[in-house]
């Protein structure tokens, strides 16, 4: 017989433990079940970081150094974080082929002023998910690792979860279970997003590299692919990761290329070792339009895994925890219930970003290195700092927009390529999206 519960919720991740903490410090009967045996070993790219001190749809972070605590004004919870962590976080930093750096941010003023200026704080993953699961055990949930989830079944009566080990039944089930959700995919719903491509990550960790500043992340394009670094929470610790959508790429061999033979680059690694090795894939999908399906509900990376963040995943958690526990006092157990959270899913997340089409396009197709070199170098001053990817976006175009003119008077043949890329926006999508393996 299946075991019985208010509220299954698959995936102990940010927006899954959030909302089994929240719901069940409410009294609400919650099974938290979890495909790993030990959360805090986190073996999935993820730099730790949380943005902070910056309005990113709608919500905003802090941190409480004294404290070592994360809190969400706006809505209006906070995260104790026990372990290691690093606060020198201020934007970003763009590097091309030949080594010239447009800056996202003057890192060197802003760390004057670190509690002030900072954009974001990496922590441990992993220690943050383990803090908030003995919270949510305190809180009296039933926690269950090392559990597959294999199949759902929606009936009148309840929906019925099965898995390697149990099986569940409860009045509301929790897509948690991040980007590539099965509980999405087993539902058919994935078949309704449009598909971009599927992205692979390989991540570097390393100690020991002499990068000129890594107060933020920085981001290389190299004529051979395309590559970020990132300080982690532990001293003397970076991410160097390498980001491709062409599966004929061998990423371990370009990011050998790139640590220790780039003319420009290989230098910052001469004494950097070789400590641990992260990876993951992601299919891009458009976000889902409504999370919520025959009292099945989504949140986080299950509903779209381009823009969510931890910040954000913690903030639809908590939302989605009290929107649960209104359901079962208010005797609503339907989608009425949950629909505090549906609407901010809908204000904040779906609507005003959400709908954007994909775009962009490689620039190494288009533009020479000596080209690259040119536009990094180009801008007199640093931009403002974010931490934001969305407002990233509006940040470059506002740089070098009104440097159009000179632009085309030094180098004409780069804005005539821009545009050649903007046409071929449509092609490059499809392009993508047939290397790409979906998998719905």
């Amino acid at each position: 017989m299946a075991k019985q519960y208010d509220v299954i919720i698959a995936g102990a991740g940010p927006a899954g433990l959030m909302a089994a903490k929240t719901a069940a410090e409410s009294g609400l009967r919650i099974a938290l079940l979890e495909r790993k045996k030990d959360i805090s070993r986190v073996r999935r790219t993820d730099a730790g970081v949380i943005a902070i001190n910056e309005y990113i749809y709608g919500q905003v972070a802090t941190f409480n150094r004294a404290t070592q605590t994360l809190v969400f004004p706006v809505a209006g919870f906070s995260v104790k974080y026990e372990g290691p962590w690093n606060d020198h976080r201020y934007g970003f930093h763009f590097y091309s082929p030949g080594g010239k750096r447009f800056k996202v941010g003057d890192w060197a003023e802003l760390k004057k002023d670190p509690v002030k200026n900072s954009k974001g704080v990496a922590l441990s993953k992993g220690k943050l998910l383990a803090g908030i699961l003995a919270e949510a055990q305190a809180g009296g949930i039933e926690y269950f690792p090392n559990t597959n989830v294999t199949g759902v079944v929606v009936e009148e009566d309840g929906i019925t979860v099965t898995t390697n080990r149990d099986n569940f039944q409860g009045h509301f089930v929790v897509a948690a279970d991040g980007v590539n959700s099965r509980i999405v995919r087993s539902l058919g719903l994935n078949k309704q997003r449009q598909f971009s491509g599927t992205t692979r990550y390989l991540t570097r960790v390393m100690t020991g590299m002499e990068p000129p500043e890594a107060e933020g992340i920085l981001f290389i394009m190299t004529m051979y692919g395309t590559f970020s670094i990132s300080q982690v929470c532990d001293k003397d610790h970076y991410h160097v990761s390498i980001v491709s959508n062409d599966p004929k790429d061998e990423l371990e061999t370009l990011l050998e290329r790139f640590t220790r033979d780039d003319p420009v680059f290989s230098p910052w690694f001469r004494n950097a070792k070789r400590v641990d090795d992260e990876c993951c894939v992601v299919n891009t999908l458009q976000a889902v339009e409504r999370p919520f399906y025959r009292n099945v509900i989504f949140v986080g990376d299950a509903c779209w895994s381009y823009q969510f963040s931890n910040a954000l995943s913690l903030t639809a958690g908590y939302h989605l925890g009290h929107a649960l526990t209104r359901a079962f006092l208010d005797g609503k157990i339907n989608e009425e219930g949950v629909a505090s959270y549906l609407e901010w899913y809908d204000t904040r997340i779906y609507k005003p970003h959400g709908q954007l089409p994909f775009r962009g396009g490689n620039l190494t197709e288009y533009l020479t290195a000596e080209e690259l070199d040119y536009l990094a170098a180009l801008p007199a001053e640093a931009a403002p700092p974010t931490a934001s990817f969305t407002r990233l976006f509006h940040t470059i175009l506002e740089t070098y927009m009104p440097l159009a003119d000179r632009i085309r008077e030094d180098h004409p043949a780069i804005l005539e390529k821009f545009k050649a890329m903007g046409e071929d926006m449509e092609k490059n999508l499809e392009e993508k999206k047939k290397a790409g393996f979906p998998n719905r």
